[in-house]
């Protein structure tokens, strides 16, 4: 799927957005598995497994560089073991395939520094590729044109009798803003449904409603679903 976007971006069905060569991600949330084995609810270790198979086939697009925007890592108050465990194997993943890494800082990367130092990374709270700028999204930002994280978009649509929840982007446009929210690229966090959301958690989407986000719905591709306002309507119908 291509938007304009201050130029050409691709949104790919591995929940990332192309610039150029640029593949930008968002909401890793690595170590939630062991996060919620310490909270004692047994769950298996799965996340990083499946993150590395979707990043295999974004590489196929021919990516030289990856941005995380936030949230690569969940435990907001320390870094857990099972955190530097799949923070370290992420990024020898990318490393290994001669992929460089910028890592933008989230909510949830308080201590985050302390790991990417092995890799001679730095956090930083923003990233400018081709004029736009990429952020979290948890704080307020400048700039026309932005990518974000954060808000953990979904779509859920009724088919055929059952329900279905689909990660989503959503775009938001105003007079000076041109905004492009990514879904989380964890398996393992649904996301809000769009269709249901009475307000956004970012300051950076302040004075938008979800009603005038342009929903784009990952499947086995990325399809327009138009308007949340007008689709949440047709589907009440």
């Amino acid at each position: 799927m291509e938007l304009d976007l201050n130029g050409r971006v691709i949104l790919t069905p591995e929940r990332a957005v192309m610039l150029g060569k640029t593949a930008v991600i968002a909401d890793l949330h690595l170590g939630f598995e062991g996060a919620m084995r310490r909270a004692g609810v047994a769950f298996p270790r799965v996340q990083i497994e499946e993150i590395k198979r979707e990043l295999d086939k974004l590489l196929k697009r021919g990516v030289e560089r990856v941005v995380v925007a936030g949230d690569l890592k969940h435990e907001f108050s320390e870094n857990l073991p099972h955190e530097w465990r799949d923070v370290e194997e992420f990024l020898s993943f990318l490393r290994e395939r001669g992929v460089e890494v910028v890592l933008v800082r989230g909510n949830h990367d308080n201590y985050l520094r302390t790991m990417a130092r092995k890799f001679d990374l730095d956090v930083i709270d923003e990233f400018e590729v081709r004029g736009v700028k990429v952020v979290h999204g948890h704080r307020e930002c400048e700039g026309r044109w932005v990518v974000m994280g954060h808000e953990h978009p979904s779509v859920k649509l009724r088919v055929r009798g059952g329900v279905y929840s689909y990660p989503c982007f959503l775009r938001l446009k105003s007079e000076v803003r041109d905004i492009l929210v990514l879904p989380a690229m964890s398996p393992l966090l649904s996301g809000s449904d769009i269709l249901t959301l009475e307000s956004f958690l970012s300051p950076v989407l302040k004075g938008f409603s979800p009603a005038e986000a342009e929903v784009y719905a990952v499947c086995d591709g990325v399809y327009s679903l138009g308007r949340a306002g007008v689709l949440s309507s047709v589907l009440e119908t």
